[in-house]
């Protein structure tokens, strides 16, 4: 089902940390009376490798959509580079506030990315009927959409939402745990 060099990248990883940052990334977004356990820690995992492949990885614009030019809004809208380029002249006293994006992911994490939606695309919920439809749901959930939008997209109710997350994540959490030990 993986080619040999795949296997080897996830084999050679090191799960370790993986696993002690998807850990404390679990318990930043429990709540306060749940009890972390596996599944919580195998879904961490996930959720931060579909937030890298959103950050690393843009989709290419849509077509037949428009898309954002460069120009203004609208005629009072001052872009960033006009307000650079008069701070440059001398115009402005202290350098404006960029827009804040989130900084682009190290390699490191865009490799655990790679992997962890491997194992997402592979080996996560493999008994399950509608594979499509629940697993755009549970990485829908992974990329912080709330249940009752996705209940509304997919079809699937929250209470089956929350049963499949539970399932994905151990299902991913099994796997690291049987690659750890490769």
């Amino acid at each position: 089902m993986t080619d040999p060099s795949m296997m080897a990248r996830l084999k050679g990883y090191n799960w370790h940390k993986a696993l002690k940052d998807a850990e404390s990334d679990a318990l930043d977004h429990l709540k306060r009376d749940a009890v972390l356990a596996d599944h919580h820690v195998g879904f961490a995992l996930l959720r931060t490798a579909a937030t890298t492949s959103r950050l690393s990885y843009s989709a290419p614009p849509r077509p037949g959509w428009p898309s954002k030019s460069a120009l203004p809004d609208s005629v009072d809208d001052v872009t960033q580079w006009q307000l650079i380029s008069a701070y440059l002249k001398g115009e402005l006293t202290s350098l404006p506030d960029i827009e804040n994006r989130l900084p682009r992911p190290s390699s490191d994490a865009i490799d655990q990315c790679d992997l962890v939606l491997h194992i997402w695309h592979h080996y996560a919920l493999p008994h399950k009927g509608d594979r499509s439809r629940i697993k755009r749901a549970v990485y829908l959930r992974a990329n912080g959409a709330k249940p009752n939008k996705i209940a509304a997209v997919t079809g699937i109710n929250v209470r089956q939402l929350r049963s499949v997350a539970h399932e994905a994540g151990q299902d991913i959490y099994d796997y690291v745990v049987f690659l750890n030990k490769c």
